[in-house]
């Protein structure tokens, strides 16, 4: 590689098409990426953005110069205000179903003004390396995962408890967490702290009292009309099995690297809703 070309090479864990979708679609980019003005993968398509420092701002002025569906974009990469003028590729190839090499090139790093560390061959490269080996991996690498636990109480007892995770359940989270709903089909769902900021935004889409919930959430807190809902989701099942209550929560699909934690909440929400069914049952 010489002082003109960068290049970078990444596999991630999920299918060609979700990696090109993060790459393409405005709404994704701007949750991993910049905040681009607009983007289309069709040649000829202008956007620009700002980055950089806190200190420091750039607006990045961009046009698309290919575009191969699934495995190939390029375009240009300029500054407002400076000279030279780069081009970025991603190229993308299908390794397995759902294993996915992303090669990165940046060329005509050289055209920038030398006297200018920002718009350096080594900022360039910790950019796209954190870009890619962080930002990309954790919003594409997604996974779900399922617990259960078998509770000393009635399907009621326990989805009485599941609706009211107020002060309950849901310190799990957080303390004090606080639900506004009025867990209706279609109704929305907001998570807040005790100072009413909000912590999730979704919406009620089954609910089988006793039987099956499921919430899905945005990825904004505070979404527009016209917004999609998000990865996330909540699914929580109940079943009876020799008098007593099986409790199923599905959580997905999120983050990988945050799976961890997440299971750690999960678990303490999910003994919780186990140590007040019983309680409540033995004080009946």
């Amino acid at each position: 590689m010489d002082n003109k070309t960068l290049i970078i090479e990444r596999v991630f864990e999920a299918p060609i098409e979700t990696v090109w979708e993060a790459l393409t679609n405005k709404d994704l980019m701007k949750q991993w990426y910049f905040d681009v003005s607009d983007f289309k993968p069709e040649v000829g398509f202008e956007f620009e953005f700002y980055g950089g420092t806190e200190d420091k701002k750039y607006l990045h002025k961009c046009r698309v110069v290919e575009a191969a569906p699934i495995t190939r974009i390029s375009y240009t990469w300029s500054y407002d205000g400076y000279t030279g003028q780069s081009l970025v590729t991603f190229q993308l190839f299908s390794e397995e179903k759902n294993r996915t090499r992303l090669k990165l090139t940046h060329s005509g790093l050289d055209t920038f003004p030398k006297d200018n560390p920002d718009l350096g061959q080594d900022n360039f490269n910790e950019g796209w390396n954190s870009i890619l080996g962080q930002s990309l991996r954790n919003f594409v690498e997604k996974d779900s995962f399922t617990l259960s636990i078998r509770i000393r109480a009635s399907l009621k007892e326990v989805w009485n408890i599941v609706l009211r995770p107020d002060k309950q359940w849901g310190i799990a989270f957080g303390g004090g967490t606080i639900t506004e709903t009025d867990w209706k089909e279609n109704s929305s769902i907001i998570w807040k702290d005790t100072e009413g900021a909000i912590g999730a935004n979704g919406i009620v889409e089954v609910h089988k009292p006793e039987e099956y919930l499921q919430l899905h959430y945005y990825d904004e807190l505070k979404p527009m009309p016209e917004d999609a809902l998000g990865d996330y989701y909540e699914k929580f099942r109940l079943r009876s099995e020799n008098g007593e209550c099986i409790l199923s929560i599905e959580i997905g699909k999120t983050a990988k690297c945050d799976i961890p934690l997440f299971k750690e909440m999960w678990e303490k929400a999910i003994h919780i809703i186990k140590q007040l069914a019983e309680n409540k049952k033995q004080t009946a």
